[in-house]
């Protein structure tokens, strides 16, 4: 027979597996998102299993402005419509745990002087109890998560701060890996200079549209953009001046484009913009509008310059045959530019001629 103090340290153990299962499990979950959305998606999963709170958000720092921002929302409706709301990052009790890193429970807010009750104003909640803590790595806070009044009626207990804290301080990890992610992806897929897509983004994304562009059966077009005479501004004018060229180029073209659509600095001076589901038709009136943009533009005063454009709209095997045509059009755009070149100094010859003659 097994004594009573033997059966109870058997019991202990037993609930401390049971909680240290608890936390790897909720830890592994968090710990497994690697974007910022999947990380919001297992947070607010933990949360309303663990707590079913009433209302509950996670706040995210702005350090531009210096404000908390309402990132993810839990309740009824009227309380939803706070999303991406922005408060004072020194209002509140979640302005309270953002400045002082600290966390909180309040069992009675009106009580506390620290609690703001302009948010209840807008959302015609009455907030009774709350629970927060901060979302911190390396001892800079970067958010609030903040918990309102438990579904039962209970108030929060230390217990609950415990667990809270334990699932704010994985998903700050989370969320910092998820925003280092993206990172990596902008200077793996960006161009430093004009912060469009890259060559190598080219040929991911590319791929991908000739499979959509297969399997719906339906058009893509491209336009190829090379700046003209690039060589010679950079050698009359210097690198600035050239770089300023390909940065104006990029925004430009993103101006004119629209959101669904891809513009890449392809290299050089030559740009590559897809548009999917586009006919040739549309992609002209884009060639256009870049040309009158280019010409028109009052930033363009003190630095004139123009650029060749060849367009192509099918449904392309690979990306070479996209580039090859595309390629050929705009050749043949510089081609049509060299010979009015010539006819228009052909024409001013010809009239210098006729002048003298009769002088």
């Amino acid at each position: 027979m097994v004594d009573e103090p033997r059966m109870h340290e058997k019991s202990n153990d037993t609930d401390e597996l049971i909680r240290l299962s608890f936390f790897t499990d909720m830890a592994k979950s968090i710990a497994a998102a690697t974007t910022f959305g999947e990380t919001l998606e297992q947070v607010m999963d933990n949360v309303n299993r663990i707590f079913t709170p009433s209302n509950w958000s996670m706040l995210l720092l702005d350090c531009k402005t210096n404000e908390l921002i309402f990132t993810l929302v839990t309740g009824n409706q009227k309380v939803k419509e706070l999303q991406n709301r922005r408060i004072p990052a020194d209002k509140g009790i979640a302005g309270w745990i953002a400045s002082t890193g600290r966390s909180i429970i309040i069992e009675d807010v009106s009580d506390d002087d620290r609690f703001d009750h302009s948010i209840d104003e807008v959302t015609g909640f009455k907030t009774e109890s709350i629970i927060g803590v901060p979302l911190k790595t390396s001892n800079r806070v970067f958010g609030v998560i903040e918990l309102i009044n438990k579904l039962n009626g209970d108030r929060f207990t230390p217990l609950d701060l415990k667990i809270l804290t334990t699932i704010a301080d994985f998903a700050a990890i989370a969320i910092e890996k998820a925003y280092y992610f993206k990172a990596l992806h902008r200077v793996a897929t960006l161009d430093a200079l004009t912060e469009v897509y890259n060559r190598r983004a080219f040929y991911q994304i590319i791929d991908r549209e000739m499979e959509r562009c297969r399997r719906l059966e339906r058009e893509m077009a491209a336009l190829m953009i090379d700046i003209d005479d690039f060589k010679e501004i950079n050698d009359k004018k210097g690198h600035a001046a050239g770089d300023e060229v390909l940065r104006e180029t990029s925004r430009i073209l993103q101006r004119n484009v629209r959101k669904v659509d891809y513009v890449f600095r392809y290299g050089g001076d030559e740009f590559i913009i897809l548009m999917p589901d586009t006919t040739l038709a549309i992609a002209e009136e884009v060639k256009k509008r870049i040309n009158a943009a280019m010409e028109f533009d009052p930033s363009h005063r003190e630095l004139i310059y123009s650029a060749s454009i060849g367009t192509y709209s099918g449904c392309p095997k690979s990306a070479d045959e996209l580039f090859d045509k595309v390629d050929a059009e705009l050749y043949a755009e510089k081609d049509r530019k060299k010979e009015a070149s010539i006819a228009d100094l052909a024409m001013n010859i010809g009239d210098i001629i006729e002048e003298t003659e009769q002088n």
